[in-house]
């Protein structure tokens, strides 16, 4: 949730200017969103490869199947919670009043 709080701070002067021109509310918090979305599908993709790599060499070395279980279902929570984290960003990021995001961002 931090990383995407920074995001949003960092990119206060594009956020307003972009609502200065008619950027509604939903398509700010829509971009912000979709930036979460994408982070929280590739990193649940790497710990899914990492997790069943590491219960593939668990299994091959102490013959217990039911680790590799774990690995995947720690992979799928942790993306589950990146998309949780995103809601905020993004909610915060559409109630930038455009003005005060220019004058801000100096």
């Amino acid at each position: 949730m931090n990383i995407m709080l920074m995001s949003v701070t960092e990119r206060t002067r594009e956020i307003g200017i972009r609502q200065g021109a008619g950027r509604g509310r939903a398509a700010t918090s829509g971009g912000v969103f979709r930036r979460a979305l994408t982070l929280s599908v590739l990193g649940g993709i790497a710990g899914l490869l990492v997790g069943f790599a590491l219960a593939g060499l668990v299994e091959a070395n102490f013959a217990r199947p039911h680790e590799s279980h774990v690995s995947i279902g720690l992979a799928l929570s942790s993306a589950l919670r990146w998309v949780g984290f995103g809601v905020y960003p993004a909610h915060r990021a559409s109630r930038l009043d455009p003005i005060e995001a220019l004058r801000r961002s100096r």
